[in-house]
């Protein structure tokens, strides 16, 4: 192992995609940066996980989009589907709209790159055991080495990128980061890439990634099935945390079953995991220290996917490291400011997905074939008000819908209820306060939101 230094700018924990990018940028500007990650570097990237990603982010961060190896495919955008398979509605957006990525690979470009970009220490197979503080503030981590020893690695900025289950999140001293995240705020998953063989063209529908609402068949989450080339598909399912011990069972009967009809195959991967469905952790920062990705629940509640929003998080966190070690101010206050873009940006559109979630949840198979074949809520419905936090209905949309849904009033009323709610988080998200001053005060109104959506019977209630 290269001789350890034991001081640094920043301490990026975790080499996926928001690690890396967060490491290459804080780098870019000049920071003395430390990244570490638990696997052995030829190891880094590879994730169970659904490998899509937009083209927006490359644009955004002015990176060379994948190709070559990296590249699985190109995609126009996501099918949503009715349990009944009778209605899909199609998404365009260009979050996610654009490829598939072979994970390994990519994540070793992603990592090669932040190397290249002048990272002073990488420390592979090194596990960060706990933070450590000066006066309040975290001031470095506890590491375990390659070898078996442990140290103490000091810097003035802490990035988290360890993942869902991120140890310093759990361990963190702060009344305004959440250690714990709920389970109903998460899915299970499991997922195996199927490949039919070069002669064996079986993928259905190659230029969309397909998403399948059933709550019989996948309680409280989805089935997805999305391509990789002509001849492999990545296809899993998302269920509530309670069926641990059965999502194997279920993903055989209930996805394979149904999507691999040929004895002809072969399984590249299998594997499973949690990811979080729900808006960003209340605060993404404290004294020293950032929190992206999955750590920070950056991850898009109707499709789970993370890769454009841990790399958007990599660059707002490094930006603020850059600008706080400036200042040398590395308290919550210098660092508000990552919250706050990631707030008025991500947030707002995962927290209004985040009701739709919650009420997709709540709603049988029976409802949601209604209201999907009907029409009463439309992929660029939910776009709209994911992207831009309003969507506005005209009086004849209003009353073609009320027609349409006219044989299940409730459920009218319901979405209709959604829509107003998903616009209010959104736009009140967007609003997020630039210090901290008023943040407990926005928590609160988030909260009063939130317990509008989860309420039974919310239709009834006053807007």
């Amino acid at each position: 192992m290269e001789s350890l230094l034991k001081s640094y700018d920043v301490i990026v924990v975790g080499a996926g995609t928001g690690g890396s990018t967060a490491a290459r940028f804080a780098s870019q500007y000049g920071l003395d940066v430390c990244l570490i990650d638990s696997k052995k570097r030829d190891q880094i990237g590879d994730k169970i996980c659904g490998d899509g990603i937009g083209t927006e982010i490359f644009e955004f961060l002015n990176i060379n989009p994948p190709k070559g190896e990296e590249l699985a495919c190109h995609i126009k955008g996501a099918k949503l589907y009715s349990p009944n398979l009778k209605k899909c509605i199609i998404m365009l957006d260009p979050k996610q709209a654009g490829y598939v990525v072979n994970r390994l690979e990519f994540g070793q470009r992603l990592l090669n790159e932040a190397i290249d970009a002048g990272v002073k220490q990488f420390l592979d197979n090194t596990m960060a055991l706990d933070l450590l503080y000066k006066n309040g503030t975290v001031n470095g981590i506890k590491v375990k080495l390659s070898n078996g020893e442990k140290a103490d690695l000091h810097s003035k900025i802490i990035i988290d990128a360890s993942g869902f289950y991120s140890p310093l999140r759990r361990n963190i001293k702060s009344s305004i980061i959440e250690k714990e995240i709920s389970k109903k705020d998460s899915i299970l998953c499991y997922r195996e890439i199927v490949d039919f063989g070069l002669e064996n063209p079986r993928v259905n529908d190659p230029d969309y990634i397909s998403i399948i609402l059933d709550q019989e068949k996948a309680p409280g989450g989805y089935i997805w099935y999305f391509p990789k080339n002509e001849h492999s598909v990545n296809i899993g399912l998302g269920v509530f945390m309670d069926f641990k011990g059965k999502v194997k069972e279920l993903y055989r009967k209930n996805v394979f079953e149904n999507y691999v009809k040929t004895s002809e195959y072969k399984i590249i991967s299998s594997g499973g995991g949690v990811a979080p469905v729900r808006r960003p952790i209340w605060s993404c920062a404290d004294n020293g220290i950032m929190f992206i990705g999955d750590a920070a629940c950056q991850v898009s509640p109707l499709h789970g996917g993370g890769i454009d929003p841990s790399m958007r998080g990599g660059y707002f966190s490094a930006l603020s490291a850059k600008d706080a070690i400036e200042s040398e101010d590395y308290s919550i206050n210098a660092l508000w400011n990552y919250n706050y873009n990631i707030m008025t940006s991500i947030g707002a559109e995962f927290a209004a997905l985040d009701l739709l979630r919650i009420t997709l949840q709540n709603l049988s198979n029976e409802d949601l074939n209604f209201g999907l074949e009907k029409d009463l809520f439309t992929g660029n419905e939910i776009l709209e008000i994911a992207s831009k936090g309003t969507v506005k209905l005209s009086l004849v949309d209003l009353v073609s819908k009320a027609i349409k849904g006219i044989s299940q009033p409730k459920l009218l009323l319901d979405l209709n209820y959604l829509r107003i709610n998903m616009n209010n988080i959104s736009s009140h998200y967007k609003k997020f306060p630039k210090t901290m001053e008023k943040f407990e005060e926005w928590k609160e109104k988030t909260q009063q939101i939130y317990g509008k959506i989860r309420k039974p019977n919310h239709h009834n209630s006053s807007t």
